[in-house]
């Protein structure tokens, strides 16, 4: 009898055992950023800013690329299937002519949603 209740519970353990491993391994690899733009002046947060995040030597057609603009409340969100080290360009077009720009950089990590602030200089370029 006791025998039949050892194989019993190795059987229903080795039964059990890969489903846990698949459940382990299921965990969110992802790099999560939110990107905050505000005004060097106000302190405001700013919509409509173009924020563009890249790593060195990396251009528009590479999988490590974002553009994007931010929302009302000055925020523009993304992720990287992996983390890097990520420079921050945010330009404001002005309607009167010429832009307004600040820059930044971040590191992602792995499966963690990392929060940068770029603060938009008040210097208008042409």
């Amino acid at each position: 009898m006791k025998k039949k209740i050892n194989r019993l519970c190795l059987l229903l353990f080795i039964s059990l055992l890969p489903t846990v491993l698949f459940i382990s391994c299921d965990k969110d690899t992802n790099c999560y950023l939110d990107v905050i733009v505000i005004d060097e002046a106000t302190k405001n947060p700013l919509s409509g800013v173009t924020v563009e995040l890249y790593q060195n030597n990396c251009d528009e057609n590479e999988y490590n690329y974002r553009r994007g603009v931010t929302d009302a409340k000055g925020n523009f969100s993304t992720f990287f299937e992996a983390p890097g080290i990520f420079s921050i360009k945010a330009t404001l077009n002005l309607e009167e002519g010429g832009y307004r720009q600040g820059n930044g950089t971040v590191r992602t990590v792995e499966g963690e949603t990392k929060t940068a602030t770029v603060v938009l200089s008040s210097h208008v370029d042409y």
